[in-house]
């Protein structure tokens, strides 16, 4: 069996475009894709990033509380969200033997809790900075914070020993995010950037989100330089964390697109 990558897709959600432009004029809306991505290797299932939380969509309001659900609009479609994505593969949460999260912002990790059975990779330095934050989308019921199989890294990790998924450290939108290279069975090799780089033209411009979504700049700066290195010096495929033009293009769950 090769490595094949899958795309899925886990709603969108709808903010000020400052957000992620810092020069766009205020209040201008952009709606933006949430994914995830299944892996299957020979060794096991694994899935990059969780989603939103069922009851987020749902009510926000009650789930997030009221100024995280003011700032955002919510949207999850009939086929939509992790579960019903991996559904489209013949899979449930109880396939999924590894979950890594980029970092735990409440559209990254807000499923965690359905994969029971899997070891979930963070950064150390991420899961001790989350357990003390009190910004809003990590309140005290806090979806990633059930008793499950964390395993705690200190750095860059190789998966499964084979170079084939490896966890590389990529701070800077927090202080312990991560992305995931992989080599593809296809031949491709790809990292899933998550959200130290959101879109192509952030990775072009050199561009930083603005100051909200932004935990250390000076380190968001240089994962930006190491993932341009990646495509520029080692030929490396870069999907971004919320690009809606590339993740359009992209092949969708039930085919892979690596």
């Amino acid at each position: 069996m090769t490595v094949r990558v899958y795309a899925l897709n886990c709603g969108t959600l709808e903010f000020e475009r400052r957000s992620f432009f810092p020069e766009s004029e205020h209040g201008v809306a952009m709606r933006v894709p949430v994914p995830a991505f299944l892996i299957v290797h020979p060794k096991g299932k694994v899935l990059f990033d969780t989603g939103i939380h069922a009851d987020g969509f749902r009510d926000p309001i009650a789930h997030f509380g009221k100024a995280l659900a003011a700032y955002f609009k919510f949207y999850c479609g009939a086929g939509e969200g992790v579960v019903a994505q991996l559904r489209l593969l013949g899979l449930d949460p109880g396939d999924i033997t590894h979950v890594v999260n980029s970092h735990l912002h409440f559209d990254h990790c807000g499923c965690n809790a359905l994969f029971t059975r899997a070891e979930i990779f963070v950064q150390g330095v991420e899961m001790r900075a989350t357990r003390v934050a009190r910004d809003a989308d990590r309140r005290p019921d806090r979806d990633w914070d059930r008793p499950l199989n964390y395993r705690l890294l200190e750095g860059e990790h190789d998966l499964f020993g084979d170079g084939k998924l490896v966890v590389v450290p990529t701070p800077g939108h927090t202080v312990g995010h991560q992305s995931l290279r992989v080599e593809a069975g296809s031949g491709m090799r790809l990292c899933l950037t998550g959200d130290a780089c959101y879109t192509q033209e952030h990775l072009e411009r050199d561009l930083l989100p603005s100051g909200g979504a932004v935990f250390n700049a000076g380190e968001m700066r240089h994962s930006l330089g190491l993932l341009r290195r990646m495509r520029d010096r080692e030929g490396m495929s870069l999907i971004f964390g919320h690009d809606a033009v590339q993740l359009q293009a992209l092949r969708c769950a039930p085919e892979a697109f690596a």
